[in-house]
């Protein structure tokens, strides 16, 4: 299309670096989307055939191990595996391999040591714990999954390595084969053995396993690639007096950011009705399963945004980490918005149709839970930026405030409103900790959200409200089609049809989202630009491609109407 051209669109050769870095990332997200969308799907019917297969007993038991042992082991793994992710393409920017692979060993043994204390102490503990809770299904829980921490550990080191080397691919390969050992060893676990807390335990445990081993000739591939004369060896001083001390806060920050996620499961199963507190835990864990399908694009995004800003932060490039910044939450945004708003409108109705009816009660929490979510994408990518500087004080200060206030919030709304109550603290914590890091921001490299994210977030809101006007018609036209069959299929085809209707009241709201966005003007000319490159690299026509181009923009901040 005429005006637009293939190229940065910024003047000078700042402008056209830092489209270039926009762009990079753009293609790093390609294989993430395409991994992580496909590892979505997985655990998504893993989450369906175990909510059918399993009782809500098990399910709960399950998750509500899963975690206390996150909260004991908080600490398992000193931060190293982050460190990687951020210390590995600062080193690689420098050709620093020697510091580069010596970090590496030492992440390794030292994860394989603490997995190993950790798993001991996990099983000594396994029994107290459950007579906290008086439940001796909760102990059972505790000592099958003890082994998971130390096969974590390993994996972790593993795909953070390779994360730090931009190899993205190689990480959504990994983390595809332990989803789907995972689902197999079910169902396979499910047939010999039955639904027990044992089948769903052991085939957890085992996919960590078959994982480590399938990831071992990955990494080893990656390392042998790496030119065999190494710059600089990593000494002990630096080791001792730089990178642990990073890890450590990182351990602080990471067991804050664990503390916080597991807070509400822990507490509803603490400050629940005894008789009915591990059927919530299970009912809130599906639905926030559920509910994090919405961050497929910004974490297939972020995973290659880490890297690429870690390298501009070595060269304190500050002008092309806003410009990527600007780009990366505006993709994020306008692509995640859609899935968000056909999510919260129709939660009830998701649950029911995909785990059952018993699970519908988990709607509106799940709905709540999503919102959260949404704000604290506005400040994922300013996070990263941060997290790239190494500025882990302004991490570990907003996981401190994030983490009191989740708990505060629970103590006070679950006694009241059960699973919602727990809902609100986790998206109250999650606004918190999005408008400290948006404020960090401003201060450490002069950046601020641009009026185009805003926009889109209004354009959302616009179109949600659409969507749940029409909702109530999508029953009634349901309702009103004539019954196929008799029985069973009668009731599955009734199903069918309102889930047909209601992914069409979806559509006219994402439909709706679009056009609002683009009347709003909420884009950049370089958007156009990745737009036609992201087509071609996914082989659309091109005249579809012109058209998607004309269209977008219309959407252009500044462009003549």
């Amino acid at each position: 299309m005429a005006g637009w051209e293939d190229k940065a669109p910024s003047a000078g050769k700042e402008g056209s670096e830092a489209f270039e870095h926009s762009r990079e990332v753009a293609w790093g997200s390609f294989w993430g989307i395409i991994g992580t969308i496909a590892l979505k799907l997985v655990s998504f019917a893993y989450a369906i055939y175990i909510a059918r297969a399993f009782s809500q007993e098990v399910i709960g038991l399950f998750y509500l191990s899963l975690s206390v042992i996150g909260l004991l082991c908080i600490w398992r793994d000193l931060g190293l595996p982050a460190s990687l992710t951020r210390y590995i393409p600062f080193f690689e920017s420098r050709r620093d391999w020697g510091r580069a692979m010596g970090l590496l060993k030492v992440s390794y043994v030292t994860n394989a040591a603490i997995g190993i204390l950790l798993f001991f102490v996990i099983f000594l503990l396994a029994g107290p714990l459950g007579e906290i809770y008086n439940n001796a299904g909760l102990a059972e829980g505790l000592r099958l999954l003890a082994a998971y921490i130390v096969l974590e550990n390993l994996l972790k080191v593993s795909t953070s390595y390779l994360q730090g080397r931009g190899d993205i691919k190689s990480c959504q390969f990994i983390g595809n084969v332990q989803n789907i050992t995972k689902l197999v060893l079910t169902v396979a676990l499910f047939s010999f053995f039955g639904a027990t807390l044992a089948t769903l335990s052991a085939a957890f445990v085992l996919s960590f396993l078959v994982t480590v081993l399938a990831s071992t000739p990955i990494v080893l591939r990656n390392v042998s690639a790496i030119p065999t004369k190494w710059k600089g060896e990593l000494s002990m001083n630096e080791l001792t007096h730089d990178i642990l001390p990073f890890g450590i806060t990182l351990m602080f920050v990471q067991s804050l950011w664990a503390f916080f996620s597991s807070t509400d499961r822990v507490l509803l199963g603490y400050l629940g009705n005894p008789a009915t507190s591990i059927e919530t835990v299970a009912v809130y864990s599906i639905a926030t399963q559920l509910a994090l399908t919405i961050m497929v694009f910004p974490g297939a995004l972020g995973s290659i945004f880490l890297p690429v800003v870690s390298r501009l932060a070595g060269k304190n490039d500050y002008a092309a980490m806003r410009q990527v910044i600007q780009t990366s939450q505006r993709w994020m945004f306008f692509i995640t918005i859609p899935i968000a708003l056909a999510t919260m409108a129709f939660a009830g109705e998701m649950l029911s149709a995909f785990y059952g009816s018993s699970y519908r009660s988990g709607g509106t929490a799940m709905a709540i839970f999503i919102m959260g979510i949404m704000f604290s994408i506005i400040a994922y990518p300013v996070a990263l930026a941060l997290a790239a500087m190494r500025l882990v004080r302004l991490e570990l200060y907003v996981a401190v405030v994030a983490a009191v206030a989740n708990i505060i919030i629970n103590l006070l709304l679950i006694p009241i409103l059960g699973m919602e109550g727990a809902a609100l603290a986790s998206a109250a914590a999650f606004l918190l900790s999005s408008w400290m890091f948006e404020r960090y921001g401003r201060q450490y490299i002069s950046y601020s959200t641009p009026s185009g994210v805003y926009k889109l977030f209004a354009a959302g809101a616009v179109a949600f409200a659409l969507i749940i006007f029409l909702k109530p018609f999508a029953a009634s036209a349901a309702a009103a089609i004539p019954a196929i069959g008799t029985g069973e299929i009668s009731g599955y085809a009734a199903k069918f049809a309102y889930l047909a209707l209601l992914a069409v009241m979806g559509c006219i709201g994402m439909v709706f989202f679009g056009l609002v966005a683009l009347a709003l003007r909420s884009f950049k000319p370089e958007d156009i630009v990745l737009l036609r490159a992201a087509c071609r690299k996914a082989r659309v026509p091109p005249q579809l491609v012109s058209l998607a181009e004309r269209i977008a923009s219309h959407g252009v901040e500044g462009k003549a109407a």
